[in-house]
């Protein structure tokens, strides 16, 4: 581009980015910079400034925004000297954008060539980092022509010295949020001085409302206290006594009663911006006495609206931010030490009476029917916890186990040959499930009987010769032992089909990737357990109760009545699982162990329950809770008969 940018309140600029400006024009630019009103504006003006020093095309100015897991550069300001079109601009932007992205993600300045369009000087990017306090904040981005990078680096330090200024720009804006808040703290003090040091509700009122109208500029203001159904003016700055019926009073006590009506703050600027609410008689007093802005606002209570307080500022002054601060710091912090003072000034005879009316409220009117449902309340709870008798419940975890487990072993040392099924598969009773290497097992049973038809050759022998009734009887002895090894032989060879013992389904046992090992004799190969009758694909199980000592006594108790027909019951007691808590399960107690063991710093005792109503998901080692049903009991012993027993425990009673 052929336009540079120029500033706007010096005129042209020297073009030559090496020739430092005069010193009353930095001044001025440093002036300007530092009395921005806001960030835009700064940015605005340092962008500008930047761009002059270095002779620049075009510049634009973002602001950091976390855009997800990203930032993103949010337009702040966009210099263009052309009459581009919006398209144009645009593109323009976002070129800006891209180009000044990887300086932001390093936190570096950069000098970026973009190459010569019209065949001339380069065309260089100069991008600033603008940060505070180690933080990045923004991003500057100035186009300009240079001959070569080395140029263009001089150009990118003059744009860092006007970056400089954005770190002092944020220490002033700090300097003056500080003193802000410290104007308003000393505000807070005075406030609660004025209120805490007068005697005396009257004085109180006059002293904040003295304060007020000092440290907000306010003409006059006004503190209203409510009274019956009417708000009354009790306060009115610098001014001790004021004739309650006069119209000025009048104004200010409607004006009141319309903020406290609303409750909320009202306020009417003539020339400004007036608040969303009714403010027909806040403008009524306005024309009438001065045509300045009135503020009004609730003094509140916990949640009851005590009070108004109303301030009157002089035509054309504008109610700042400091001043609509002061008044609610006034409000929230004084309002309820203002209500203190108001009911301590009464006299005697109207405290009593007071009081006397706060009770009979509280004892007959509406507030008190919440009281009485409380009282009826407790005492239906009294009697309730007293007479009341629910079943009483031992509540146990329990785990289920097999009803019958075995375990299946090795019947001899060998080879494992085949495997047939795998755990969580149903066998019937007879199937093979694996099948041991005999072929070793077959060769010896052929040497074994090889060996019984040489005995029976010998003992032929033998008995043909005479006198050899001793050899007779080796030989004899020997067959016997041939015969046996045959015999051990065949049952070994027959073992060698491990078959179910019963309907069952493999609980451990996966030895498919052991087929062809050896194993040894007593070595655990399968663990079966047996299935239920009615549903096959199903382990038939029953409910293990891990029950306390202190409560194992009430069981076997209230079991023995039941097994004797003294007291009747359908089901001993009802468990969850944890895998359905919301499904329960009734279960019979078949037996008792009578032998303890320690758990978790308990003792507990194992008591063996049959399931009613088995699920077909219930498999062993399924844990959850159970409630063993004991007899009625009143609810006050429920909660309280493990204190009553440790105490006799602990004191012999």
């Amino acid at each position: 581009m052929s336009s540079k940018i120029v500033e706007p309140s010096t005129g042209q600029q020297d073009q030559q980015p090496q020739q430092t400006p005069a010193a009353p024009a930095r001044s001025k630019i440093v002036q300007r910079l530092l009395d921005a009103k806001d960030l835009q504006s700064f940015l605005n003006d340092l962008l500008t400034t930047q761009a002059v020093h270095v002779a620049g095309t075009e510049a634009a100015a973002f602001l950091l925004e976390r855009q997800g897991d990203q930032m993103g550069l949010r337009l702040i300001a966009h210099i263009r000297p052309d009459e581009s079109t919006q398209d144009v601009r645009a593109a323009a932007i976002r070129a800006f954008q891209n180009l000044a992205q990887p300086c932001v993600q390093q936190a570096k300045d950069g000098a970026i060539e973009i190459g010569s369009p019209d065949g001339g000087d380069s065309q260089y990017c100069l991008v600033t980092i603008l940060a505070a306090e180690g933080q990045t904040i923004a991003v500057s981005a100035v186009i300009t022509r240079c001959r070569d990078m080395d140029r263009a680096k001089q150009r990118l330090s003059s744009m860092q010295l006007v970056a400089g200024y954005f770190e002092l720009f944020g220490l002033r804006r700090g300097a003056d949020q500080a003193r802000v808040m410290a104007e308003r703290h000393q505000n807070v003090l005075q406030f609660t001085g004025a209120v805490s040091n007068a005697e005396g509700f009257e004085a109180a009122a006059m002293g904040l409302c003295n304060e007020l109208a000092t440290r907000t500029g306010a003409s006059r203001v006004a503190l209203g206290w409510y009274k019956g159904r009417l708000v009354k003016v009790k306060a009115l700055s610098h001014t001790e006594k004021f004739d309650k019926k006069q119209e000025l009073i009048v104004e200010l006590q409607k004006t009141m009663e319309e903020c406290y009506d609303q409750e909320e703050p009202v306020q009417y600027d003539p020339e400004g911006q007036s608040s969303q609410n009714v403010t027909r008689s806040a403008a009524q007093l306005s024309r009438n006495y001065g045509g300045g802005a009135v503020l009004s606002a609730p003094l509140r209570r916990r949640d009851e609206t005590v009070g108004v307080i109303t301030l009157e500022f002089p035509p054309r002054q504008k109610i700042s931010e400091q001043v609509e601060g002061a008044v609610a710091v006034a409000i929230e912090l004084l309002a309820p030490q203002l209500y203190d003072r108001y009911e301590n000034d009464r006299v005697i005879w109207v405290k009593i009476g007071h009081s006397i009316r706060d009770i009979s409220k509280h004892a007959l009117g509406p507030k008190h029917m919440g009281v009485k449902l409380i009282i009826l309340f407790s005492i239906a709870l009294i009697c309730f916890v007293t007479f009341f008798k629910p079943t009483y419940r031992v509540r146990a975890p329990f785990r289920l186990v097999a009803l019958e487990k075995r375990a299946v072993c090795a019947p001899y040392e060998g080879k494992l040959k085949e495997v047939f099924f795998k755990p969580g598969i149903p066998v019937k009773q007879g199937q093979v499930m694996a099948r041991m290497d005999t072929f070793e097992l077959k060769i010896r049973l052929f040497e074994a009987k090889a060996e019984v038809n040489t005995q029976d050759a010998e003992i032929i022998k033998v008995r043909s010769e005479d006198n050899k009734g001793g050899e007779l009887n080796i030989a004899m002895a020997r067959r016997e032992k041939a015969e046996a090894q045959v015999q051990l032989l065949e049952y070994q060879i027959s073992q060698g089909d491990i078959k179910a013992l019963f309907d069952c389904m493999i609980l451990k046992g996966d030895l498919y990737e052991r087929q062809g090992a050896p194993v040894k004799q007593g070595d655990p190969l399968f663990e079966i357990a047996i299935t239920d009758p009615k549903n096959p694909k199903r382990i038939a199980v029953e409910a293990e109760l891990q029950i306390p000592d202190r409560d194992v006594q009430e069981v076997k108790r209230i079991l023995d009545l039941a097994r004797s027909g003294q007291i009747k019951r359908d089901f001993d007691g009802e468990l969850a699982t944890t895998t359905d808590p919301n499904k329960g399960f009734k279960f019979d107690i078949t037996r008792i162990v009578p032998q303890g063991s320690p758990k978790e710093a308990e003792n507990v005792f194992s008591v063996f329950a049959a399931i009613q109503n088995p699920d077909d998901n219930m498999g062993p080692e399924l844990t959850g809770e159970a409630r063993v049903n004991i007899e009625p009991r009143r609810l006050i012993w429920w909660w309280t008969h493990r204190l009553v027993d440790w105490m006799k425990l602990k004191f012999w009673i």
